[in-house]
């Protein structure tokens, strides 16, 4: 393997939601589109939890073997961040979505093109802005042998009469037009492993289907091969394009998550363990805070923004201060 195909890249999108030029031209694209999803377009999507420079902390505190940090925006930037750093590169929407879908307010248009990314490696992690590295991580949990790595578990999708649900059933339709379960047990020891604990018994039971019914989604930074976003582009363009061509998130789109199921099911990945990382709701600032404490087998923690929380401030303040116990000094992606 060549030294540029060794290199691990991370891509963190982020969207400052009181940028008043940003919530402008969201307010002129709303008004000339009917039919758009308010629970996936309101304040509290784009709730800022002043918490983003605790992600680069972390990278460079627990993952230094980074190669590149590349940081996606509409255009806005934090006050404090270093825009010199060497390891950063700034990526506006224009340098990499194709023209055609700008602008976009539709997260899922902003994924589905990181394949684009000028100079981007071949293997790369995302994060979300609310995702966070919390003890030290080596490339192998990442990556093995230019493989993802990942925990693979069938588990029926929720259905409900939300975008999100829709989202995962067309990219579940999508997975089921190329492969079956028969494709699952080709690679029973990646499927049916110890590492992701009780998780497994769900493979093992609804494996007993002929179609795939859902695969579970953990909601932790993915481990992805551009190669893989490439491929889907060329098999699957229509169904990418139109959901780039949504300015907002719609129940006819498909996600990032659509590539990892791919990767799953072509068997390209190897297992990992199941606590690896973990999904956590920021409307229990206890838990989160016992977490970052003592974070035993976790490495990864998503702080997930909700309806939910009752009291943001209180939450915000609780939360931010255990991030800042474990991360309390500057990176070098700070001013």
């Amino acid at each position: 393997m060549s030294e540029n195909q060794n290199k691990i890249d991370v891509v963190i999108s982020w969207v400052d939601g009181n940028d008043p030029l940003w919530r402008s031209s969201k307010a002129e694209w709303e008004k000339k589109i009917k039919g758009i999803e308010e629970s996936n377009n309101g304040d509290l999507r784009y709730r800022d939890w002043d918490n983003l420079q605790y992600i680069f902390r972390g990278i460079e505190t627990f993952m230094p073997w980074v190669n590149k940090v590349h940081f996606v925006t509409w255009g806005h930037l934090p006050s404090w961040l270093n825009t010199d750093c060497e390891k950063l590169h700034i990526v506006n929407h224009k340098d990499y979505i194709p023209e055609e879908y700008l602008p976009t307010f539709n997260s899922n248009t902003i994924d589905l093109n990181f394949n684009r990314i000028p100079g981007i490696a071949e293997q790369f992690l995302y994060f979300n802005d609310d995702m966070f590295v919390i003890q030290k991580s080596e490339p192998e949990d990442f990556f093995v042998n230019g493989l993802p790595r990942d925990m693979a578990v069938i588990s029926p999708s929720p259905v409900f009469r939300d975008v999100i649900c829709n989202i995962e059933t067309n990219n579940i339709g999508i997975i089921n037009d190329y492969f079956t379960v028969n494709d699952i047990r080709k690679n029973k020891k990646k499927w049916i492993n110890t590492k992701y604990g009780k998780f497994m018994l769900r493979t093992i039971v609804f494996s007993k289907f002929s179609s795939i019914l859902g695969i579970f989604e953990p909601h932790v930074p993915f481990s992805h091969l551009k190669s893989t976003m490439d491929e889907l582009w060329d098999k699957e363009f229509e169904a990418l394009d139109i959901t780039c061509k949504n300015k907002f998130r719609s129940k006819e789109d498909v996600n990032e998550w659509l590539f990892r199921q791919w990767q799953l099911l072509t068997g390209k990945f190897e297992p990992r363990r199941w606590d690896f990382g973990l999904y956590m709701r920021a409307s229990d600032p206890d838990g989160v805070t016992a977490l970052l404490t003592n974070p035993g087998h976790t490495h990864l923690v998503c702080i997930n923004d909700s309806t939910l929380v009752t009291d943001y401030e209180d939450s915000k303040k609780r939360i931010n201060k255990a991030l800042n116990d474990l991360l309390p000094d500057k990176s070098m992606f700070e001013k």
